[in-house]
């Protein structure tokens, strides 16, 4: 449904404090929303906003469903190393979804995709900068650039095609030597001799204490948060009716990015969301023995490390599985033995464990986008594994969206009605 615009001044409520919720509430806020929030946790401390791998991963535009994805997905699913991971029981319960995955895979249709992808991407550095200026943290961005680090020569001699096209994108990067890799990769095992440097990367000093931090100055700026869960959404007249435990709350626009949960509400608004629950591992290490000077990718193993102030880091993978669904804890013992595998000297005694849900489009896509049945509903959600590198830019895209810029073919292209076909 077309929006005409929200106008500046109205209260806007946001279902979801995570870090998408949280970026959102603080643009509009600086718009001249009166905004308020509502989660039952605290901001961060649910899904996957409170312990991710924490890179703004700016270069990574291609959705999961790369051309030739259902050769590839046959030989991951047989392999208990692979990054792809998931059960025949929930392979049918998701049918749907998959299908629609498999679909993007299609070369027109993964174009689409990545060129979507490529837009959000562009700009997510400096808006990402922007935002952490603005709330007074720019100590807790960096920007090296990101390794990509390739098990054999066979694989890095395949990338390179990907990393031209990614350049000819915009976005670039430079092979890396072995004596470069050796320097600024010092503790991974050397039997790793090829990688990549891709510059359009860059990580945060603690993904959880990015989103109490922007929370804080949103609040002082005059956001309301409520830690409150939402039980249903309703329109009347001109406003929407939000009913929590604590009661019923009306609002001029109501936002909806609350991670997996956005499908339900989406459901009784009248739209058709289409996301599977990814689910990420990862370790930490508290007071690690190793440190990165950048963030590495291990290309091969959709492994990542990264050097956070809360310790040292190693996670990845794609698990599709209901998020209700207890952590499987072979997929921890598998992280913790590929940690000794590319870090030989890695003491993870201490290691704290961590599964959490990353809401994921079949095409990769988020889904920035008034409703399609509903009046006055907005989304913000749908970003994978890639929400804190879409925060910023989603949010500044969400603030045009509500004040009645809804026709440039980029902003479309991120909109729900696309799984309408």
């Amino acid at each position: 449904m077309t929006s005409k615009g929200i106008p500046l001044g109205s209260s806007i409520a946001i279902i979801g404090a995570g870090i998408v919720g949280v970026a959102s509430a603080c643009a509009l806020m600086r718009q001249g929303y009166k905004v308020s929030i509502f989660d039952p946790s605290h901001p961060g401390e649910a899904g996957s906003s409170m312990a991710n791998a924490g890179h703004i991963g700016a270069s990574d535009i291609y959705p999961l469903s790369t051309p030739g994805i259902h050769w590839k997905a046959i030989k991951m699913l047989m392999d208990s190393n692979a990054p792809l991971k998931i059960s025949f029981k929930e392979f049918w319960l998701q049918l749907p979804w998959f299908w629609r995955f498999w679909r993007t895979s299609h070369a027109s249709n993964f174009e689409s995709a990545t060129k979507a992808l490529s837009y959000l991407c562009q700009n997510s550095i400096d808006d990402t900068r922007e935002l952490f200026e603005y709330c007074n943290m720019g100590d807790m961005l960096d920007h090296k650039g990101c390794m990509f680090i390739y098990d054999t020569e066979e694989s890095f001699n395949s990338s390179l095609e990907s990393w031209i096209d990614k350049k000819n994108r915009g976005f670039s990067s430079e092979v890396i030597d072995l004596d470069q890799l050796n320097i600024r990769a010092p503790y991974i095992s050397n039997k790793f001799k090829y990688a990549v440097l891709s510059n359009n990367w860059g990580q945060v000093s603690d993904p959880l204490e990015v989103v109490k931090s922007i929370a804080k100055i949103a609040e002082k700026g005059g956001v309301i948060f409520h830690q409150n869960r939402v039980n249903s959404i309703s329109k009347k007249n001109n406003s929407i009716d939000l009913a929590t435990d604590k009661g019923t709350d009306s609002f001029d626009a109501v936002i909806i990015a609350a991670g997996i949960g956005s499908v339900d509400f989406a459901k009784s608004c009248g739209d058709y969301l289409p996301m599977a629950s990814e689910r990420g591992y990862n370790l930490t290490i508290p007071s690690a023995n190793i440190k990165n000077e950048l963030p590495l990718v291990f290309a091969d193993r959709g492994v990542v490390t990264t050097s956070l102030s809360s310790g040292f880091r190693i996670g990845g993978w794609a698990e599709y599985s209901n998020s209700k669904n207890k952590a499987n804890q072979d997929h921890f013992k598998s992280i913790a033995r590929i940690s000794r595998e590319l870090f030989p000297e890695i003491n993870i005694d201490n290691a704290k464990y961590w599964m959490g849900s990353r809401p994921s489009t079949p095409d990769s896509v988020p889904v920035i986008s008034c409703s399609q049945k509903m009046d006055r509903i907005f989304y913000n959600c749908g970003h994978g594994h890639y929400g804190l590198t879409h925060a910023a830019t989603s949010a500044n895209l969400l603030c045009s969206l509500i004040q009645g810029e809804q026709n440039s073919t980029e902003i479309k292209a991120l909109s729900i009605d696309r799984f309408l076909y």
